[in-house]
Formats: C-alpha cells, sequence, structure tokens
C-alpha cells in the first residue's frame, strides 16, 4: 500500500506507473468479454474477482490451509499397515552349529500400528501458527481485493478526467476556429494586422493540440481499466461522470481511528504477529520431550515354530540431548522473526496513519482548487464576452481576447482536475479505512 499512496497528491502519471507496475508483476490470463457498457461500480466488482494478482493471493491462501491442515494431522491418530518377508542364514549364530538347535530361515509378518501423540512442546504450536498463517493470508486476499478496487476506481477516474478535458479542450477549439475565422475577415477587411491572424491561428493549434492529448489520456485509461479488470481488450463503454460537487473532508481523528481499526494490511499483520508467537513457542518447545502411546496387532509366521498372532502396547518417550545447537538457533531464529512481525506491524501502523492524513490533505486541497476554479471558470467566461465585445468594435486586441480564451480553458481544466483529485483522494480514503470496495463517485 505504501507504493501505491506515496506524496502528498496523486499525479495521474505516477497512478498509471503504479497500475503498470503491479501488471507486469501479475501477468493476466483472462478472456475475452463481450462488448458493452461498464460503471464503476460494475468495474470495482470485475477487479475484485478478475484481477491477477487477487487470484495470485486466492491460490496463495489454498496452499496456506493445505499447510494448516498438514500441522494439526500431527494431533491426530496414525493408523499404518506394515508386512515383511525374510529369508536368513540358518549358521548366522555360531552356538547354533555348537548345540545343534537350528534356527528358523525365513520369517513373514503383517499387521496394523496405531500411535497417538500424547504431549510434546512444539506439535500443537505450530498448528496455531499454521492456523494464524491462513487467517493472515485470507486476510491478504481482501487486502488485494481492496487494492484491484482502489485501482479500478482511480483509472475510472481518469478516464471521466480525460472526458471533461475533452469536453473542455473541444470547447476551446470552437472558440479559437471561430475567433480565427473572425480575425481572418477582419484581416481581410483590412481592421487588424496580419499578426493578429497569425496569434489567432496559433491559438487555435495550440487547442487542437490539448483536444489530441485529452483524447490519448482517455486511450491509456481504457486500456488500464480493462487490464485491472482481466479484460484483453478495452472493448467496452464507460459510463459515468465527475462529482459536480466537493464535500468537506472528515475529520483527522475520525479517519485515523477508523483506519486502525479497519484497515486490511493492518489486521494481516497482526494475524501475521500471532502466527510469529505460535512459531517461537513451537521453536522452544522442541526442547521439551515427546510422548507417543502405540499399539499394534500382527501375524507372524516363521519355517520354525510355525504361526500366530500378536500383540503389543506401550508408551515412548523421546528426549533431545544434544543436537549441535540447531534448536538454540531454531530459538533465535523464531524470536527474531517474531520482532520482525511486531516492527512490521508498527511501521504498518504508522504509515497509515501517515497516509490517511496525506490523502485527507490531498482532499481539503482539491476540494479549495475545486472552489477556486469555479469561480475562476465565471470569471474567465464574463471576461471573454466583454474582450469579445470589444474587439468587435475595434475597442481589444486579439491578444486581449486569445488570453480571455486561454484563461477560460485554463480554468475550465482546473476545475476537472480538481474534481478528479478530490475523487481520487476520496477513493484512497476508502483504500485505507478498507471500504473502497464499495466507493462511488456521487457521494459527495
Amino acid at each position: 500500500m505504501r507504493k501505491i499512496l506515496t506524496g502528498r497528491r496523486h499525479p495521474w502519471a505516477f497512478r498509471r506507473i503504479a497500475i503498470h507496475l503491479l501488471l507486469l508483476v501479475a501477468v493476466p490470463a483472462v478472456e475475452a468479454h463481450a462488448a458493452g457498457t461498464m460503471t464503476l461500480t460494475e468495474a470495482i466488482s470485475a477487479a475484485m474477482e478478475r484481477n491477477p494478482s487477487v487470484g495470485i493471493e486466492r491460490q496463495k491462501l489454498r496452499r496456506l490451509e493445505a499447510e494448516y491442515r498438514t500441522a494439526r494431522a500431527g494431533l491426530l491418530p496414525r493408523l499404518s499397515a506394515s508386512a515383511s518377508y525374510f529369508r536368513y542364514d540358518p549358521d548366522r549364530l555360531a552356538m547354533s552349529a555348537q548345540t545343534g538347535g537350528g534356527l528358523f530361515e525365513r520369517e513373514a509378518y503383517g499387521g496394523v500400528g496405531l500411535s497417538q501423540l500424547l504431549f510434546d512442546g512444539k506439535t500443537n504450536a505450530l498448528r496455531k501458527a499454521a492456523g494464524k498463517a491462513s487467517e493472515a493470508q485470507n486476510v491478504q486476499v481482501a487486502v488485494s481485493r481492496n487494492l484491484a478496487a482502489y485501482q479500478a476506481s482511480n483509472v475510472f477516474i481518469q478516464i471521466l478526467e480525460s472526458r471533461a478535458l475533452l469536453q473542455a479542450a473541444g470547447q476551446a477549439v470552437q472558440r479559437a476556429r471561430a475567433f480565427e475565422e473572425m480575425t481572418a475577415a477582419y484581416f481581410d477587411a483590412g481592421k487588424v494586422t496580419r499578426l493578429d491572424l497569425l496569434h489567432a491561428r496559433s491559438a487555435r493549434l495550440e487547442a487542437e493540440a490539448s483536444l489530441s492529448r485529452a483524447r490519448e489520456l482517455g486511450a491509456s485509461g481504457m486500456a488500464l481499466l480493462a487490464a485491472v479488470t482481466g479484460r484483453e481488450a478495452p472493448d467496452f463503454t464507460v459510463v459515468g461522470q465527475l462529482p459536480s460537487g466537493v464535500s468537506p473532508a472528515p475529520p483527522d481523528s475520525l479517519t485515523i481511528e477508523a483506519a486502525m481499526s479497519r484497515n486490511p494490511d493492518m489486521q494481516r499483520l497482526k494475524r501475521l504477529s500471532e502466527s510469529a508467537v505460535f512459531a517461537a513457542d513451537a521453536a522452544k518447545g522442541a526442547r521439551y520431550p515427546a510422548i507417543t502411546a502405540k499399539a499394534g496387532w500382527g501375524y507372524r509366521d516363521r519355517d520354525l515354530g510355525g504361526g500366530a498372532g500378536e500383540w503389543s502396547a506401550g508408551v515412548q518417550l523421546d528426549l533431545p540431548l544434544f543436537d549441535g545447537g540447531a534448536l538454540g538457533a531454531g530459538v533465535a531464529r523464531a524470536n527474531a522473526a517474531l520482532a520482525e512481525s511486531r516492527e512490521a506491524e508498527r511501521g504498518e501502523r504508522l504509515a497509515v496513519q501517515s497516509q490517511v492524513r496525506r490523502e485527507l490533505s490531498a482532499w481539503r486541497s482539491a476540494a479549495a482548487d475545486f472552489r477556486a476554479a469555479e469561480q475562476s471558470v465565471a470569471a474567465a467566461r464574463e471576461s471573454l464576452d466583454a474582450a469579445q465585445a470589444l474587439y468587435r468594435v475595434g475597442k481589444a486586441t486579439a491578444l486581449d481576447v486569445l488570453t480571455a480564451q486561454q484563461e477560460l480553458a485554463a480554468a475550465e481544466n482546473r476545475r476537472a482536475v480538481a474534481l478528479a483529485g478530490y475523487a481520487s483522494a476520496r477513493a484512497g480514503v476508502e483504500l485505507l479505512t478498507g471500504s473502497v470496495t464499495g466507493f462511488t463517485l456521487n457521494n459527495q
């Protein structure tokens, strides 16, 4: 998560890089979908179910669940069957020749045995450690789903931002073309100089370039959204629009409190820390004796004496006396892993608090930028109308009109960027508090 949420704001360039990196790590293996429409809710659902990184985490969960069952099996009875057949040297003992007594030359055996661990210092602790590791991976699946939902939301916002920029650029192109036509007519009538005409043409070309850049931003966003949602190609149409307004950011303290209690990464690291505690107990418990109850029944047959059934029952005790220091090294390794997990948990707690503050700061900044942009758009439109009216009667220059057009286009762009930044900051807060899966753009 720290790789995704860094810095005070979330520039779209960084978001694209971050998502590209994730897609390079997890190569998608997906099937094509039929063309259609896609809402934000559908994009989030598809990302949570079909994103390759989510699939990888699910398979890891299956592996850890199997490891838990393996560790648990050590506490259950073990039933085994055995059979053997041997032939022996009849003169294998010198005294048999001296006494004249023969020894059996052939022996066959078949039977079953049952064993049950009664006590040791590590098996149950290993079972608990494996259980906590499985629980942590189960939370990791939720983390990956949460992150996939955040990525889908961010790319979706990028597409909607590109549409808003495209709309603003299209209006700017229309204004620039209309002004160029008017300036050309004035130039033909001898009312303005060729310099005015060149300025108008240059402004129109720049407006058309901005329009092309907005189209490319939308196309790259569609490709990224297809990959995040597990599609081969962007064979769909995005349905939605940026928020029409902004809402105030929640207090830092309440948001941090929610993140501390609901953040999936925090929950995962807590369970990993608990698993490390049990792993350390298992390492220490390896020094204790192991007591096992055993019982068996079988049939043994020899060429001398015939055959008969036999049974056995008893208790076995095993106590390690010397192992070259392996047990001590194992305890030291487990203690180091435990200390590492606790430091990771503490580090994640500090990082989440810092990230929450950065996201809320970006939220407040975007809200302020939007309010300023709204006022700038209104003022720039009024200024443009006035400049065009004065230009028609010869009381303003072409530069005055072009400047007013640029100010209006810039204000409209700032408004779109502010709304996208606001939506992205809200998505970041939802990610940190573990609720981005239900993120909507109209929640102002």
